[in-house]
Order: structure tokens, then sequence, then C-alpha cells
């Protein structure tokens, strides 16, 4: 009989393909997230976490990048939360600014391969000037 660790990899590349709405800049476009996650354990109470770093963007009128570092808590082995803290780069009529940005978000995951998985995702991020909202789909490739 196989156990969990044989059939789980501790790494994880995953992408976020998402519609994101912008409430403070009365704006919406096309969002990409993508992290690198690793599990820290599959043996006792640490397969519940991850860490990892993430980068997004959002391709709309004015761009917003951002950079940060996550830790990932699973409830469920397919069901993951993931909070974040780091920078948000955005352009604003010309002019770049930095600000300091928390995002959750939430996605569940239905393996389609041994090497591959997906699912819906949801997330939200904040700095203290603006908001955006995304809603799309998770890929997610184990290493």
């Amino acid at each position: 009989m196989a156990t969990a660790e044989e059939h789980h990899s501790d790494w994880e590349l995953g992408f976020a393909l998402a519609y994101a709405k912008l409430p403070s800049e009365n704006s919406e476009g096309a969002n990409v997230h993508i992290h690198l996650q690793k599990r820290l354990d599959y043996q006792d109470w640490r397969h519940y976490f991850s860490v990892g770093v993430g980068v997004e963007m959002i391709a709309n009128d004015e761009q917003h990048y951002g950079t940060m570092l996550t830790l990932g808590i699973h409830p469920l082995e397919d069901w993951s939360i993931d909070l974040s803290s780091g920078l948000e780069f955005s352009n604003h009529h010309g002019a770049w600014e930095n600000l300091y940005a928390t995002h959750i978000e939430t996605s569940y995951v239905f393996d389609v391969s041994e090497h591959f998985h997906l699912g819906p995702v949801i997330g939200y991020s904040r700095t203290k000037e603006a908001e955006h909202y995304s809603v799309g789909i998770h890929i997610g490739v184990p290493l």
C-alpha cells in the first residue's frame, strides 16, 4: 500500500487566471497570479501548512503588479486558503507607486492527472488606497 508521501509533492507551481474587479478605480481586468509553494510536511500537523512566494498582474487601463510571501492553510487535502503580504506596484495616470498589500485567496482543486490539478479560485487584495476582487480558475502542477 502506498503512503501519502508517495502520492504528493512537497512543491507546487500554481497559476490563477481570473477576472478582477477594482471598485475603488471603477475598473476591471484580467488577473494572472503565479505562486511557488512548499508543503511543510506530510507526516504530522505540518501537512496543514505551506509557505511560498507569488507574483500577480492585473491587466487593465492602469497597470497593477504584486509580489508576496504566502502562508497556505490546507483544512482539507484539496482546499487551500492562502494568506499573503507583500507590495503592490501600480501605475496611476503615468505615476508609479508601491503600497503594502494583504491578499487572501481560496481554491478547491480536482486532480486531472498525477501531474496536474485545477479548480475554482476566489481572491481579495487590499492596500490602504485600493482593493480588488477576483474569481477564476487555479491550475496547479506538483514539482
